[in-house]
């Protein structure tokens, strides 16, 4: 049985174990470190319910990654900027954060020879389609940034590789080498660079 299955029956278990054995109030112990077993105590009556499989829990060092990793993506500058535009456009954060510091490295004024500019560095024609209307607002620079890289994946149906390829050197190019990654330089290493971000914030 899985682990994320085992959780499930744990409350139906419990669920039902209160309406047959009609308890209205009870301290229910659930200690499956040991056992698969689940006891339900009130007052003088106790109840012990089995079940097939023990249930481990994550290892402490699996979730002091997960803690630091939450701790150190919502101390990125512009994080909430970031909540926003990922509620939005349904992109991970750490995402959006991955390709804020590769093209900006968070610097809302940084502007590009070819005239991408802000967090995103968007170019102009990308923020007239997202209704950007004031190019230094942060705000709207990663919210126009993430519905972009929606589009992106949407495009090349959730392929993250082609889709950064494609938000670096524009579809037309994915496309153009049949759906892979253009042997541009800047884009053979701008896709890495952003995916190696994406893991360390994720």
């Amino acid at each position: 049985m899985k682990k994320s299955l085992i959780l499930i029956l744990l409350k139906a278990i419990v669920a039902l174990s209160f309406c047959e054995l009609n308890i209205a109030k009870a301290d229910v112990y659930i200690d499956l470190s040991q056992t698969a077993e689940i006891s339900i105590t009130q007052d003088s009556e106790h109840y012990t319910l089995k079940i097939e499989e023990p249930y481990s829990a994550p290892s402490p060092k699996r979730v002091a990654l997960s803690s630091h990793s939450a701790e150190h993506i919502n101390a990125l500058p512009f994080n909430a900027e970031v909540i926003i535009a990922s509620n939005e456009s349904a992109i991970e954060p750490a995402l959006i954060h991955a390709v804020i510091s590769a093209e900006s490295n968070h610097n809302p004024y940084a502007q590009s020879k070819k005239g991408a500019y802000g967090l995103m560095q968007l170019m102009p024609e990308t923020s007239r389609r997202f209704n950007v209307k004031n190019k230094n607002d942060p705000k709207q620079n990663v919210v126009a940034g993430a519905k972009y890289l929606r589009e992106l994946l949407n495009i090349f149906n959730g392929d993250l590789n082609l889709t950064l390829a494609a938000y670096n050197a524009g579809p037309a190019a994915v496309k153009k080498y049949g759906g892979k990654i253009p042997p541009y330089k800047e884009t053979l290493d701008y896709v890495p660079k952003v995916l190696k971000y994406y893991h360390q914030y994720y």
